[in-house]
């Protein structure tokens, strides 16, 4: 049901995050914790929201160690329409497995590495991160960006032993659970399963996986709602041209995006950064 679910939204990700080659599908990083003036240009404001998604990527970097972590052969599990792999492999020379369930996404990051000159460092495949087997493997990271919510979490922490090589990292950038209502806003427009960072660290520990590394970022990622519902807002104003079902899903994505943004600055949602090691 997820892949359907990513398959289908592939041209309205492109729209609001594209056009590419790097696109991201995930919040941003604010350091002010304030968002600029979204003003009603969609464009305008599109540009703000990638710069703010590749600023929480660069901020991961640092605080990954993404120089000598996440420099080699790097699994990039959930990597939507491969920003993120493509981010690992031009700014530190990673060697990145792109791992989807969505199938239409593979030839779209296959294209935009092909688009950066990156075939031979970026490859896709297609799977169940719960399943996840390699051939080329032992690999040296996992990174799963505001993905890791749609796994079973014990399952993939065993694949992922399996497939790391001793003193690996396991990255992951996640909404993680505070309070029920919040998992209930973040799990049903998302279709996601949010759970605690103990949860995560326990099914971790079971599989043979240590937490070194723990950061909160969620007032720093909370300005990221108000910018997506600006968009949202900005195309519903000056787009003459949508369809009432376009128009509709529009109307519902800008009152979830609402929704979020309450929570996430009420603290009903946690935005964080964790790292894994294999013992």
């Amino acid at each position: 049901m997820v892949g359907q679910y990513y398959d289908d939204k592939t041209a309205k990700l492109v729209r609001k995050y594209g056009p590419g080659p790097r696109i991201h599908y995930h919040v941003g990083y604010y350091p002010s914790s304030e968002a600029p003036p979204p003003g009603n240009d969609a464009d305008a404001i599109r540009g703000s929201i990638r710069l703010h998604q590749e600023g929480l990527l660069r901020y991961a970097a640092k605080i990954w160690g993404a120089e000598h972590r996440l420099s080699g052969k790097v699994l990039d599990v959930g990597c939507g329409l491969g920003g993120g792999s493509l981010f690992w492999a031009q700014e530190y020379g990673a060697d990145v497995t792109s791992v989807t369930n969505a199938p239409e996404h593979a030839p779209v990051v296959n294209g935009f590495a092909r688009e950066c000159g990156l075939g031979g460092k970026v490859r896709t495949l297609v799977c169940d991160a719960n399943r996840l087997t390699v051939d080329d493997g032992p690999y040296d990271a996992a990174v799963a960006i505001e993905s890791s919510g749609y796994f079973n979490r014990p399952q993939w922490f065993e694949r992922l032993s399996h497939v790391l090589r001793p003193g690996a990292s396991v990255c992951v950038e996640e909404v993680f659970l505070t309070r029920p209502h919040g998992a209930d806003v973040w799990a049903e427009y998302f279709y996601t399963k949010p759970a605690t960072v103990r949860d995560y660290a326990e099914a971790a520990e079971a599989a043979g996986f240590e937490l070194v590394d723990e950061v909160d970022a969620t007032a720093e990622t909370a300005p990221f709602w108000e910018e997506s519902a600006a968009w949202t807002k900005a195309v519903l104003d000056n787009d003459s041209g949508l369809s009432a079902v376009e128009r509709r899903q529009l109307r519902i994505s800008l009152l979830a995006n609402q929704a979020q943004g309450a929570e996430w600055r009420a603290g009903g949602l946690q935005l964080g950064f964790l790292r894994f090691e294999k013992k």
